[in-house]
């Protein structure tokens, strides 16, 4: 049988085809040919390709230099790099691939969303930096206005950041301590914008921030983990314990707070939200040998399925928060692949594959074993090739740090 000339595919098949590349492969591939090059820079396909990218655990790799003598990650690291981890990966090993390597003191990374990292400046709190590592591309957020006598620190918490659909912008929203002044900073704007939350006060109080966790965003709104309803009553149902929770919601169209039921566990204070094919899971870490993942089956109703009990490769639990701090809440992974049924969760003691199938699970050694000094993170990125006017590429020396990409 004679070959096919790639030259005579239709115009539908080269596009599943490149549909299927990864996003490097993709910028490359728009140079073989003009009609390559109007079916990869198009809108909608690049829509799709974002949408059919995998999601990935991003994990922290400490990398010393030969003068450092305390080599656990958290003490005097000189770089910091970020791998990724398809969460649908059967070989560890190789499937990982690192994104982005830059100094431990230039950046902290907060958040990730849309393919879009969030960092903030170290040594200049308050301003903030976005990063499309597929693109190469960055953004900067505006500052917020000064304040006056000007504090010795300017104390920010940051809570969520998202892409708000309707204007396509990625947002920050942020708290000033000072003042209890609530702002969101947006691409595309040149000023921060002031909203009052003052309303929501009893909600907000239990919400918490990007360096611990992340919200996850859904049909138009950011949820934040449970915790325990005020005065509810510990029940022991079946020989374990369960409690009424509530759960913090922001509305991101019309700027408001408002709570819905969370999963009927005892320990919410251990426990991550994150989305499944369009669909809440909460994953509950509270126990000594096992993680709980509870499913929301009516979203309008508040009805939670403890559907799996997933058996972990540590042993110790996580009640007592360890030190130092990096091996706290802001260290837990929880996230999931629908296609495949694959979930993944992990915190500083290790990572954990488990099939919603078929269920099973398997550890991930490399991220077990202390001496690779890697460290889990609590975020899940996406490679995302969507242009957006407010991104540039910028050199490493137009921003005035090392950055080293892959």
């Amino acid at each position: 049988m004679e070959a096919t000339s790639i030259s005579h595919l239709s115009s539908d098949t080269i596009t599943d085809i490149l549909l299927r590349l990864p996003a490097k492969s993709i910028l490359c591939a728009g140079a073989v040919c003009t009609a390559w090059r109007r079916i990869t820079t198009n809108t909608s396909f690049r829509a799709e390709h974002a949408r059919l990218q995998p999601a990935n655990v991003v994990l922290y790799t400490y990398q010393f230099s030969p003068r450092c003598i305390d080599r656990r990650p958290g003490y005097y690291e000189d770089e910091l790099a970020l791998d990724l981890l398809p969460i649908s990966s059967d070989s560890d090993e190789a499937a990982r691939r690192r994104l982005i390597r830059y100094p431990m003191e230039t950046f902290l990374l907060l958040a990730s969303c849309n393919g879009v990292l969030l960092f903030q400046f170290q040594k200049s709190w308050g301003n903030f930096l976005l990063c499309n590592p597929a693109m190469g591309q960055w953004a900067e957020l505006s500052p917020l206005p000064p304040i006056r006598p000007e504090p010795a620190k300017v104390m920010i918490d940051e809570y969520a950041f998202y892409y708000h659909e309707p204007s396509g912008e990625y947002r920050l929203l942020l708290r000033r301590l000072r003042g209890r002044s609530w702002f969101i900073l947006s691409t595309g704007t040149t000023e921060p914008r002031e909203v009052n939350l003052c309303a929501w006060l009893p909600e907000t109080m239990g919400i918490t921030t990007l360096l611990r966790t992340t919200p996850v965003a859904l049909q138009g709104r950011l949820h934040w983990p449970p915790r325990q309803a005020a005065g509810a009553p510990v029940v022991a149902a079946a020989g374990e314990s369960e409690t009424a929770t509530t759960m913090v919601v922001f509305d991101t169209l019309s700027e408001t707070f408002h709570l819905m039921a969370g999963p009927p566990t005892a320990t919410a204070y251990q426990t991550k939200v994150f989305d499944l094919a369009g669909q809440l899971v909460a994953a509950d870490f509270g126990g000594e040998e096992h993680v709980d993942l509870w499913f929301l089956e009516d979203y309008n109703a508040g009805k939670w399925e403890r559907r799996h009990r997933a058996p972990t490769p540590w042993h110790t639990g996580t009640l007592g928060v360890p030190e130092p701090e990096w091996r706290g809440p802001n260290s837990v992974a929880a996230a999931g692949d629908d296609r495949e049924g694959i979930v993944m969760l992990g915190n500083h003691l290790g990572l954990l594959v488990y099939n919603l199938r078929t269920r099973t699970a398997r550890a991930v050694d490399s991220v077990a074993a202390s001496e690779h000094n890697i460290v889990v993170s609590r975020h899940v990125f996406r490679e995302n090739l969507k242009q957006h006017p407010s991104f540039a590429a910028r050199s490493a020396a137009e921003l005035g740090v090392n950055i080293f990409w892959y």
